[in-house]
């Protein structure tokens, strides 16, 4: 029954809670006056009322994409550090080797079609 009790105690508590510091942040708060332009949607840095055909550098596009894909791959290399410390199985260490490998040979395709570099000369 204790147990029952204690359950009702803490939801009551964290309920209690909750209200109290919504309230407060309510008080607390700046008062945003609202304008246009804060009630507009922020695009990337282009004006959301303008034309939606607007050019954009097709070079800063894959550069990005190319830092988006590696810096996911760099996460995934995080347990393969771990793994050569830890003693993990063969297979696992194999594909790991792998993976590297598919990475240095996209990083060199990168390369040699010249996607990495920012101007061109």
């Amino acid at each position: 029954m204790s147990f029952m009790y204690s359950g009702v105690v803490y939801v009551f508590v964290v309920v209690v809670l909750g209200i109290v510091l919504t309230i407060l942040s309510l008080v607390i708060s700046k008062k945003v006056q609202l304008s246009r332009e804060k009630l507009s949607a922020f695009e990337c840095g282009f004006d959301p009322l303008s034309s939606s055909r607007m050019t954009f550098s097709l070079r800063f596009f894959l550069l990005a994409v190319v830092f988006l894909i590696f810096d996911v791959e760099l996460i995934l290399i995080a347990p393969y550090v771990y793994s050569v410390y830890s003693g993990v199985s063969v297979s696992f260490v194999g594909m790991s080797v792998v993976f590297m490998l598919v990475l240095l040979l996209g990083l060199m395709h990168e390369l040699n079609e010249g996607s990495l570099e920012w101007a061109k000369s």
